[in-house]
C-alpha cells in the first residue's frame, strides 16, 4: 500500500510519430513515493506512471547538504508495456548508479564538483526526485530524517560528567533496555553523533563518546585510558532507562580496539561489542610512536598484541568488507569469531562480510559517502565501491538493531 503520494500533472504534447502528419496526445506523467518522509536507514520506492510506454524516462534527485552545497544524482530508465518505471524492479540503462538498486539516487549524488570526497554532511535533508520523458516533467519531495519524533538529546561534558558525548533517548520507554555506546576512529572529535541520534530511533538508549579532538580530551589518539571509557558506560547504566549488564560498545575502525578490549577488561559492565572494519590487534597511537590506549596508568600491551576474547561476556558481531583498503579488517573479523569459537564462547558470536565492499561498512546508509579518507594531509584510500558500501551499510544497521532486540527478551 501507497503511505504517501506526491504526483504532479504535466501538460505536454509528446509526438507519436515521425512524420508531419503525426498524431499528438496530452501526456499525463506521474511519480509516487511510498515514504515521503522517514528516517535515513529507511529505504523508499520511486515510481513513474503514465510515460509513453518504451520510452526513456529520466530521473534526477538533488538535496542539499549542511554547507548549502547541492548534490545531484541521474539516471535513465525504459519505460515498460505499462508506461511505467519502478525503482524496486528497474535498472537504469545509464546514470551515476547500475542494477536494480531502490535508493540508487540517494548513494549515487555527487557534489558540483564530481568529486564526494568531503562525504555528504547533513543533519537530515529533504531530497528532491524529479522525472521526465520527452519535455513532460514530475517531482517529489523525500524527507530524510535521522533523529525520530520525540527523541530526546542530553549533552555531556568532560567538566561536568567525566566524558564528552551525547544520550539520545526515544520517546515512550516503559522499562529498562538494552543500550548501546558508539565510538569512532582515528577521525577523532564525537564522529559517532549523528549515527547514535539515529541508532536511538530504533528504541534504544545510545551514547555517542568523544575520547580525542573534544574539549577535555587528548589532541591525538595517544594514552586513551581505558577507564575513560568505563566511566562513560558505568554513568549510562545509572539512567533508569537502561537495562542493567544490557550495555553494548559499537566500535569502528581504531574504535573497535577499545569496544573489545572493554569487553574483555569489563565484562561485568560490557555486554559484548559490535566491531566495525576491526582490528584484533593493538596498535600504536596515531601519530606514532607511543601507546594509542591505557589501563591503569600503563601501556595495555605492546603494538601488534592479539586482543585476547576469553572473558567476553556478551554477543560479539564483526563486519568488514572484502575490499577494505585502509587496513586487513576482513582477516581480523574472520580471526576475533574464530577466537571466540576457540575460547567456546557462551554468547552468540558472528563475522558479517561483504562483497566488493570497504572500509565503510558500518556508516549510515544511503547517504552518499565518501570512499577516500584525508588524515594528516594523505589521502587514504578506503576501498570498496559506493554501491556495496551503501549495501553493506543496511545490512549491518539491520543486524545491529537486529540484535539490540534479541537482548530485549
Amino acid at each position: 500500500m501507497v503511505l504517501g503520494l506526491a504526483v504532479g500533472m504535466a501538460a505536454a504534447l509528446a509526438a507519436a510519430g515521425c512524420g508531419s502528419g503525426a498524431s499528438q496526445r496530452p501526456k499525463a506523467l506521474t511519480l509516487s513515493v511510498d515514504r515521503p518522509s522517514g528516517l535515513a536507514y529507511q529505504p523508499v520506492g520511486v515510481k513513474v506512471a503514465g510515460a509513453d510506454p518504451g520510452s526513456t524516462v529520466t530521473l534526477t534527485a538533488t538535496a542539499e547538504d549542511a554547507h548549502g552545497v547541492t548534490w545531484k544524482s541521474k539516471a535513465a530508465f525504459k519505460a515498460d508495456a505499462q508506461g511505467v518505471v519502478d525503482l524496486t524492479r528497474q535498472a537504469p540503462t545509464g546514470g551515476s548508479y547500475s542494477g536494480v538498486d531502490p535508493m540508487g539516487l540517494f548513494w549515487s549524488m555527487d557534489p558540483p564538483t564530481g568529486s564526494p570526497a568531503e562525504g555528504f554532511d547533513s543533519d537530515g535533508f529533504t531530497a528532491t526526485i524529479t522525472a521526465a520523458d520527452q519535455g513532460a516533467t514530475v517531482s517529489a519531495d523525500v524527507a530524510r530524517q535521522f533523529e525520530s519524533a520525540g527523541e530526546t538529546e542530553r549533552a555531556l561534558t568532560v567538566a561536568e560528567d567525566g566524558f564528552e558525548g551525547h544520550l539520545f533517548l526515544p520517546p515512550g520507554i516503559d522499562k529498562p533496555r538494552p543500550a548501546l555506546i558508539m565510538i569512532g576512529g582515528s577521525d577523532g572529535g564525537e564522529s559517532m553523533y549523528r549515527g547514535a541520534m539515529l541508532m536511538a530511533s530504533y528504541g534504544y538508549p545510545v551514547l555517542s563518546v568523544g575520547y580525542f579532538k573534544v574539549p577535555g580530551t587528548p589532541p591525538v589518539l595517544q594514552s586513551i585510558p581505558l577507564e575513560y571509557f568505563v566511566k562513560a558506560a558505568t554513568w549510562l547504566e545509572q539512567q533508569p532507562q537502561v537495562a542493567k549488564q544490557h550495555t553494548m560498545v559499537f566500535g569502528a575502525s581504531r574504535g573497535s580496539e577499545a569496544a573489545l578490549m572493554l569487553a574483555q577488561d569489563f565484562p561485568d559492565l560490557i555486554h559484548g561489542a559490535v566491531l566495525i572494519a576491526p582490528s584484533a590487534e593493538i596498535w600504536d597511537g596515531l601519530p606514532g610512536p607511543g601507546a594509542a590506549w591505557t589501563l591503569h596508568g600503563a601501556s595495555i600491551a605492546p603494538a601488534g598484541t592479539d586482543i585476547p576474547v576469553d572473558k567476553v561476556a556478551g554477543p560479539v558481531l564483526t563486519f568488514a568488507g572484502t575490499d577494505d583498503q585502509l587496513w586487513q579488517s576482513l582477516s581480523w573479523a574472520r580471526q576475533i569469531d574464530e577466537e571466540l569459537d576457540h575460547v567456546h564462547a557462551p554468547y552468540p558470536h558472528s563475522e558479517h562480510e561483504y562483497q566488493r565492499a570497504g572500509h565503510m561498512v558500518g556508516s549510515i546508509p544511503y547517504l552518499p559517502l565518501l570512499t577516500t579518507y584525508t588524515l594528516s594531509g594523505r589521502t587514504l584510500q578506503l576501498g570498496g565501491t559506493r554501491q556495496a558500501n551503501s549495501a553493506a551499510q543496511a545490512q549491518t544497521w539491520k543486524a545491529v538493531s537486529d540484535l539490540l532486540a534479541s537482548l530485549s527478551g
